[in-house]
Formats: structure tokens, C-alpha cells, sequence
């Protein structure tokens, strides 16, 4: 039998909490400014310069609004590094469409899904429930980006709109999820796997035209500096394989990763991503490396609580929670685990500060407009980058 919660409890519950000072002071400051105020160190929000002695050149600062492609944006603020090292392309006049990678995104993961759908043994309501949840959503990584970018190429924005301001998101994710999941029920009836195959190529097309409604047609071909190109032509010609020298690296231990809800599984890649286990100082010494020879650095964050939009501060120690309400402080892995770190957000490493030998702070390229005190931009800690970033993209050559 459970135990009940019984009156006598709560009377000495009530004892313990009005006898102690500082539960009376935090409830006094959270009635009075809300949780995040009431917990945020000043000391901390104005002790920041905004200066850097290691810095890549700037470009345009992506608004990415309500999209949730911040890994693309992300993503493609490297690609465009490479491009200004490697091509005598002009990288201020060359915008890159997001929306393009993101059509690619959604359709591979409709794919994928209707894949794991036509090889369940018994398919059911509640199994099409489950995977059209799992695999259907705004989520990726670098990793996800360039599969995308390997097969399909890229295109300029000129020919693939970004999203606009009346995007939504949430209801486009939702309503892909509801179509998705009436139309799979038609796989139900059909007990040969070769027909279901041949119905999964209707299913896909009733996916592609959900979403060139919802984010435009991809163009086939398009015309650059006076040619026809394809968008895989374009990505071969100037970027070709780059890509392949960037592999993702963590501070955190493969397990936390691994058995986390913020490691984002492989959905539809055709090959596992490698993920490479490092010390904190070793990822310090291969940004420093990177950033010094002209690329910024993709990293996946959790930010959710860390990130004075104002200031642009990205500090874990920035607001102070676990003072606040009393949370008890464990490992940053065991927070991995317990889902208290998770992927929320995608960023780059634009530049750093470096005095006597250390690492006082770290410049990052923001996705959301020109906000804040630095336009978009960020001062990021080096305890930020230790406790809440999950994963960042490096060339092998900067780890050797």
C-alpha cells in the first residue's frame, strides 16, 4: 500500500519553511520579479567587454524567426567560411537558402519514416502514432545538413524564399504529422511489402506537395553567373568535398550522449555519425586552431535558461536556479542523462579572447536577427562552452 500525504505532514512542512529565511527572501523575489530575475547575477551580466583578439570575418547575421533551423543557419555560416578560403566567390553577395535544406530535411525523415512503417511486422494505429512522433519534427544537426547538402546540392535564397514571419512552425509540424498519419493508415490493409512499397511512392509525393506548399517548390536548376546549373553542380564545383573533413567532437562521455533525449538519433543518414570523446582542453585548443585559420565552429547548446538576450551574455552561471529553489548540483553527465542538458538551440564560435595564455571568452554568431547590445552576436563563457555545450563540428586536421 502507498503512503498517503497526511495533514500532520504538511502542518510540519509549514513549520520547516516559515522558519526559514531564505525560502521567505527567494518567494518574496519570485512573486516580485519572476523566476528568472529574481535569480540572475548582476555581478556576473555586467563584468563583459565585447572584444576578441581571434576573430573570423563577419557576414550576415541570420534571422531565422519562427523556424527552428538554427543547426541550418548554423550550418551554413561554416559553409560559407569554407567558401571565402577555397573560392574566389564573393561570400557577402552569396546568400544561401536555408529553406532549401530544410524542404530536403523534412521529405528524407517522411521517407525514413514510411521506410521503418513498411517493415513493422504488424502495423498498427498506435505503432503510426509512435514513429510519425519520433521521426517527423525540427530537429538535426551539422551531420543532417551535409547528408542533405551531399545529395541534393545547394541553391541561392534568390531562387528558394526563406520563411517569413507568418511561418508557423508549430502548426506546420503538427499538420505534416496528422497527414502523415491518416494517410499511413492506408498501409494497414496491405499485406504484401512489394505493394506497400509501390503505395509508399503516392504517400511521398502527398508529402512533397504538403510541403512545397508550405515552403515553396526547389528548384531543379537555376542560373549562376551566367550558367545553368544544377543545385548538386553548384555544391560539387565550389564546395565539393570539404565537408567530409569536419567531424563532430564532445566533452561529455559517449554513454550520457547516447542513452540522452539531446542526443538527436540518426533518422535518415546513411551512415552513423562519429562522434570523437575529447577533454574540454583539447576542444579549446582545436576552436582556437580552427578559428585562427579563417572557420567558425557549429556547436549544439543548451541555452534555454543561460542566455541574456539583452546583454547577450551565453553564461551558465549567468542565472542562478540552483540557488534560487534549492537544486541539488550533480555531474554535468548525470545532467545529460537526466535530461537537465538537452539540445535546444545551435550556434558558431565566431572568435575568442585570449589573455596570458587563457581563454577569458568566446565570440558566437547568434540566428535571430541583429538583437542585443552586439547586434546578434554573443559573449560566450568558457564555463558555458565546459557545462552546456553538447557537441561541436571540427576539421580533423585542427585535432592532430
Amino acid at each position: 500500500m502507498n503512503d498517503e500525504i497526511f495533514l500532520d505532514d504538511i502542518y510540519e512542512f509549514k513549520k520547516q519553511y516559515v522558519n526559514n529565511e531564505n525560502s521567505i527572501d527567494a518567494e518574496r523575489k519570485i512573486k516580485k520579479f519572476g523566476i528568472l530575475k529574481a535569480s540572475i547575477n548582476d555581478n556576473i551580466k555586467d563584468s563583459f567587454q565585447f572584444r576578441f583578439n581571434i576573430e573570423v570575418p563577419e557576414i550576415k547575421i541570420y534571422n531565422q524567426l519562427n523556424s527552428h533551423q538554427c543547426n541550418i543557419y548554423a550550418f551554413l555560416r561554416v559553409i560559407k567560411d569554407i567558401l571565402r578560403k577555397n573560392t574566389c566567390l564573393d561570400i557577402e553577395k552569396l546568400d544561401l537558402s536555408s529553406n532549401y535544406i530544410n524542404f530536403f530535411d523534412k521529405l528524407e525523415k517522411a521517407n525514413a519514416l514510411y521506410n521503418e512503417l513498411i517493415n513493422c511486422s504488424t502495423l498498427s494505429f498506435e505503432m503510426i502514432n509512435c514513429k510519425v512522433n519520433q521521426f517527423i519534427g525540427s530537429f538535426g544537426t551539422f551531420h543532417y545538413c551535409r547528408e542533405i547538402v551531399d545529395k541534393y546540392g545547394l541553391v541561392l535564397t534568390k531562387y528558394m524564399d526563406e520563411l517569413n514571419s507568418k511561418y508557423n512552425d508549430s502548426l506546420t509540424i503538427e499538420s505534416l504529422k496528422n497527414k502523415i498519419k491518416c494517410d499511413a493508415v492506408s498501409l494497414i490493409n496491405i499485406k504484401d511489402k512489394e505493394k506497400k512499397r509501390g503505395k509508399k511512392k503516392e504517400l511521398l509525393y502527398e508529402v512533397y506537395q504538403f510541403l512545397s506548399k508550405v515552403y515553396g517548390n526547389p528548384p531543379i536548376d537555376f542560373d549562376f553567373q551566367g550558367n545553368n546549373i544544377t543545385p548538386l553542380q553548384f555544391k560539387n564545383q565550389y564546395l565539393g568535398k570539404f565537408l567530409d573533413e569536419y567531424v563532430t567532437v564532445t566533452s561529455f562521455t559517449k554513454e550520457a550522449l547516447f542513452s540522452s533525449y539531446s542526443f538527436i538519433p540518426n533518422v535518415y543518414l546513411n551512415n552513423n555519425e562519429r562522434i570523437i570523446q575529447l577533454s574540454i582542453d583539447q576542444i579549446k585548443e582545436s576552436i582556437i586552431r580552427q578559428l585562427s585559420d579563417g572557420i567558425s565552429v557549429w556547436f549544439s547548446a543548451e541555452e534555454s535558461t543561460t542566455l541574456d538576450y539583452k546583454k547577450n551574455i551565453l553564461d551558465d552561471e549567468l542565472y542562478n536556479l540552483s540557488e534560487l529553489l534549492n537544486i541539488k548540483e550533480i555531474s554535468k553527465n548525470k545532467k545529460m542523462v537526466l535530461d537537465l542538458i538537452n539540445y535546444d538551440h545551435a550556434m558558431c564560435i565566431t572568435g575568442a579572447l585570449i589573455e596570458e595564455n587563457s581563454i577569458k571568452q568566446f565570440k558566437v554568431d547568434n540566428s535571430f536577427g541583429r538583437h542585443g547590445n552586439y547586434k546578434g552576436q554573443l559573449i560566450m563563457t568558457p564555463s558555458f562552452l565546459e557545462n552546456c555545450v553538447i557537441t561541436l563540428v571540427i576539421n580533423k586536421k585542427y585535432l592532430e
